[in-house]
């Protein structure tokens, strides 16, 4: 019944013409013959072919490696230390700086805080800094790269103290040193662990509390002293109560969900100017809103805006209020109805005065522009001791600052006995509402964005304090102007990160660089113990600086005075050393980094800095203005910026989630290695390079690491491939190559995959560069090429010219892959190379050179090309199994036909590069100028499988085609075994 079926379909096709058929029907065609065909052929037959097909196995030149496929587990950990070692990973930073040429490539290294142990972000950071330097050490450029540590700071003081009751300085220090030193050990560890190139031994590195990068650090300071940049003065700063210390802006983090108490407060009016006298017989106040009602005991003013129209308001107990017109109804809405009686323009407020809510004092209401209508009542408490625009309203006013809070956040004696010793975000705040109750007329939890110190995790408070300054004020103009010289990465977020580093420098009038700690760089000077002048100069500096040569970098604690000044000095400069005291703060941190290019740079200046997009509010603004301000440029022509490490779920990693990621784990594996399984330096790398350079953040999970495993499984088949076609016993190096166009066609794809690549890694786009890669073995290697070659591969003669060529493309494939990898995935890149038969005295890859020729760019070859792979496609569409037993005829278009004909010769019909690349038996091919696109047909053949190389080509009757039996011929132990 079934072959019944299938002869009435045929013969149906047999009367239509083929040209009319649908691309379903000619698949029903197909279909129909090959179940003949299957029908047809006999069982014995069939396991004869089968044994002849056994018979001839051993004379295919299949791929033979050694090269394996997988590694996992503990072979994949040792494979990766052995392939460090054995390819001179820790001698090629200094290798490339005695071979390479310059110009060199200078990338400075933000230093990592020697604290903790290493995470994803440092994962992130490094690996991407050393993409960007075997990029170019691939390309034959020598690179600068001088790996480098913060050494100082509280995290690590409080780290080295902790359940330590430790007082004396030189003890705090000596226990945080060691606590860094041990911090750099582990960190170093594993930054090597990742392939980062660097010269790891401690001359190689730089480390901020080494006395030489100190003594330069000391000698920055004074430059900026003598420009008059660098200043010293009692202002409101971030004060952290729990480290007891200034911050800086860099330094805080804020909470969006803090919670304060914020008060509606009345203040009697105590004078009215003259105007406004008829009202000086009523109780009038003025009415303020504030989230931190504990400055209310430093008051000092009150600030209202002239542009603002204020009203006087009478409440139900017939109090008149002084209040903005625009903000009536909001604060009506808390503390009850209110009677407009008159309106009033805010320059008339002028010469109002107030009593103190405390103690009574008459205060002055003053005039200011950052007095604004968006919340509150229009009239803000002026504290010049607790922010940085009530400060610059006393200074406009002459007023002095009054400070009432000490280092531990709580109110000083002179704040008052009620008062005295209370924490002031705590105890103290509630005290002063509770002291103030009758002119409380309203009280609300206000939840907003509040700074805590970064470490402590604790909030902040404002406090004016003597400290040491940078005059970001004085440079910013000629900072901005200095920006539009700096390229900034990934492209697609220049404007937007360009904007923010301008952003953050408008938003900084000063930046305070001394903090009251005992492990950093001393600020160094020394002040009168009578009238407070500070004292420093040059001299002093130079001293300072021999003493650290001598006697250590903890010689300002340890030395005396005079010591430190010295005898010669001190008589030279006749200085009363018993009036003389040193000072006792150091400097901050992001100064110690912020000057690093004036210790590491060649000329100052690098290329490229490379970190988190957080460093705009930290390393790159602090480095930013301490080269403008001492070198009058950037220290960088190009900033590339990356992403944050965060969970599947974009929720930052902390501990206190459990959602952390030890990259350790991920070299070495978990205790569970179903859960935690070894996933090795070159996932850990793909993952970096595919993930960390196109979004803020970086989400960690098993998903995106087994998508990274199944990448580089592809790339090691591919490899394998490509090494096992240029097996020694399989290539003669003698025989002159005679390309194909595929070939040809294949070597300007090649040409133009490595162009590109080029592209990608010298704009920092890594992730579209692994995805280049991927898409280029996916489709044009391993999908196109190696797949069309394989007959050429597997079953011409060995001195066959057009298998030569076929051998030397698939030999510079290799090449230009393993180059274009090996800066995300060295270790794969050179455990290859080792496996590479001309690599026989196995010369890591780093250490060789490569230029690609100019002779494979033949863009004229595409157009061609095109018309053949879009029929191989059309082919394919319709056909989905071997086409090798199709013939076909094509009816070309006029412009299709002109390339065709080029890959196919009609004197070769079953031999042309046509047939090739569709892998068809034979080819008709028909011009026709009245089609409009190219249109193929095709049959089935009547000639019998060969059985050595499995075409359906004319055989003989020992069952093979002439080319098979003219190679076996030719190879005498071949034909014996046979």
């Amino acid at each position: 019944m079934m072959r019944c079926k299938l002869d009435v379909l045929l013969c149906h096709y047999k009367i239509v013409n083929m040209y009319k058929l649908s691309v379903s029907q000619r698949r029903t065609l197909f279909i129909c013959r090959k179940l003949m065909n299957k029908q047809l052929v006999d069982s014995t037959d069939t396991h004869n072919t089968s044994k002849k097909q056994h018979k001839y196995s051993d004379t295919v030149l299949l791929p033979r490696t050694q090269f394996p496929a997988q590694l996992n587990g503990k072979k994949r950990i040792e494979k990766d230390q052995y392939l460090a070692k054995k390819c001179g990973f820790s001698e090629l930073y200094e290798w490339q700086r005695k071979n390479l040429s310059a110009p060199e490539f200078v990338l400075h290294d933000g230093p990592p805080y020697a604290n903790g142990v290493p995470h994803m972000g440092h994962a992130i950071n490094k690996i991407l800094k050393d993409i960007t330097l075997r990029n170019h050490v691939m390309h034959g450029k020598r690179v600068h790269y001088v790996p480098g540590w913060d050494c100082h700071g509280l995290p690590i003081e409080l780290k080295a103290i902790h359940n330590v009751n430790v007082q004396d300085p030189l003890e705090i220090r000596e226990r945080a040193r060691k606590y860094a030193k041990e911090a750099i050990v582990k960190q170093k560890e594993a930054f090597q662990s990742w392939g980062v190139m660097a010269d790891w031994n401690e001359s190689g590195c730089y480390f901020t509390n080494n006395p030489s990068y100190i003594k330069n650090q000391l000698h920055q300071f004074i430059k900026l002293y003598e420009k008059g940049i660098v200043f010293r003065d009692f202002m409101p700063v971030y004060w952290s109560p729990s480290s007891r210390t200034a911050l800086a802006e860099s330094e805080l983090e804020y909470n969006t969900e803090h919670q304060s108490k914020a008060a509606i407060v009345r203040l009697c009016i105590a004078n009215f100017p003259e105007k406004l006298s008829f009202f000086k017989d009523r109780s009038v106040y003025a009415l303020i809103w504030t989230t931190t009602p504990w400055t209310l005991v430093a008051n000092q003013a009150l600030a209202f805006s002239l542009n603002a129209t204020y009203c006087f308001a009478e409440d139900i107990e017939g109090n008149v209020n002084i209040i903005s017109e625009e903000l009536l109804e909001n604060v009506e809405s808390k503390i009850g109805s209110l009677r407009p009686i008159i309106r009033i323009e805010g320059k008339e407020l002028q010469g109002t005065m107030y009593l103190h809510p405390l103690n009574e004092k008459k205060l002055p209401f003053l005039a200011s522009n950052h007095v604004t209508m968006d919340k509150g009542t229009g009239l803000v408490h002026i504290a010049p001791a607790h922010g940085p625009e009530d400060f610059l309203v006393a200074i406009e006013n002459s007023i002095p600052i009054l400070s009432l809070v000490d280092i531990e956040g709580k109110y000083t004696e002179a704040a008052g006995v009620e008062f005295h010793g209370l924490n002031v975000l705590t105890e103290g705040n509630d005290k002063i509402l509770d002291h103030l109750a009758q002119n409380i007329l309203h009280i609300e939890k206000f939840t907003h964005s509040y700074p805590y110190d970064w470490r402590t995790k604790q909030p902040v408070v404002i406090r004016a304090s003597n400290q040491w300054f940078i005059d970001v004020n004085s440079l910013r103009q000629k900072i901005i102007d200095n920006i539009s010289d700096v390229k900034v990465y990934p492209e697609c977020n220049r404007k937007s990160f360009t904007n923010a580093l301008i952003a953050r420098l408008k938003e900084r009038p000063y930046w305070c660089i001394s903090r009251q700690r005992s492990w950093g760089v001393p600020i160094p000077v020394f002040y009168s113990k009578t009238t407070g002048k500070v004292l420093t100069n040059r001299v002093l500096v130079e001293r300072l600086c021999h003493s650290i040569d001598k006697h250590g970098s903890d010689c300002w604690w340890k030395c005396s005075v005079e010591e430190l000044i010295g005898s010669d000095i001190i008589k030279e400069q006749n200085i009363d050393i018993d009036d003389i005291e040193r000072g006792k703060d150091i400097m901050d941190i992001w100064f110690d980094s912020g000057i690093s290019w004036s210790a590491v740079l060649p000329e100052g200046k690098a290329n490229l800095y490379l970190e988190g997009y957080d460093q705009f509010n930290g390393w790159f603004q602090t480095s930013l203005i301490t080269s403008v301000a001492l070198q009058e440029c950037p220290p960088y022509r190009e900033l590339f910026v990356h992403g944050f490490a965060v969970d599947e779920n974009c929720e930052k990693m902390s501990k206190s989630l459990g959602n952390v990621v030890n990259p350790e784990e991920l070299l070495q594996g978990g205790s569970n290695m179903q859960k935690k399984p070894v996933y090795g330096v070159d996932i850990l790398r793909w993952w970096v390079a595919s993930h960390g350079c196109q979004n803020t953040q970086v989400p960690v999970s098993k998903t995106l690491l087994d998508g990274s495993k199944q990448s580089i499984n592809r790339l090691r088949l591919i490899l394998r491939f490509l090494l096992g076609v240029l097996h020694p016993d399989h290539h003669n190096v003698h025989c002159k190559p005679q390309y194909k166009t595929i070939d040809r066609y294949m070597l300007y794809t090649l040409y133009s995959y490595y162009k590109k690549m080029q592209e990608y890694y010298n704009n920092y786009e890594y992730h579209h560069a692994s995805k280049a890669i991927m898409h280029f073995i996916a489709n044009d290697v391993s999908g196109l090429y190696c797949h069309l070659i394989k007959d050429r591969l597997y079953c011409d003669e060995i001195t066959s010219p057009t298998r030569a060529a076929a051998v030397q493309v698939v030999r510079e494939i290799l090449i230009v892959l393993l180059r274009t990898i090996a800066p995300v995935v060295p270790h794969l890149a050179e455990e290859a190379w080792l496996h590479h038969p001309e690599n026989s005295e196995s010369v890591p890859l780093h250490y060789t050179t490569y230029k690609i020729p100019d002779s494979w760019n033949e863009p004229k070859i595409v157009e061609y090309m095109d018309a053949a792979l879009r029929l191989r496609s059309n082919l394919l569409n319709i056909v989905s199994t071997n086409t090798w037993k199709l013939s076909v005829v094509v009816d070309a278009t006029k412009d299709d036909f002109y390339s065709l004909s080029l890959l196919h010769d009609k004197r070769q019909p079953s031999s042309s590069d046509l047939c090739e690349i569709l892998q068809v038996s034979s080819i008709v091919l028909i011009e026709n100028d009245t089609v409009t696109e190219t249109r193929i047909q095709i049959e089935n053949i009547d000639k019998t499988l060969c059985s050595r190389c499995r075409r359906y080509l004319e055989t003989r009757e020992d069952g093979l085609c002439s080319r098979c039996a003219i190679v076996l011929a030719k190879d005498t132990s071949i034909s014996a075994t046979v």
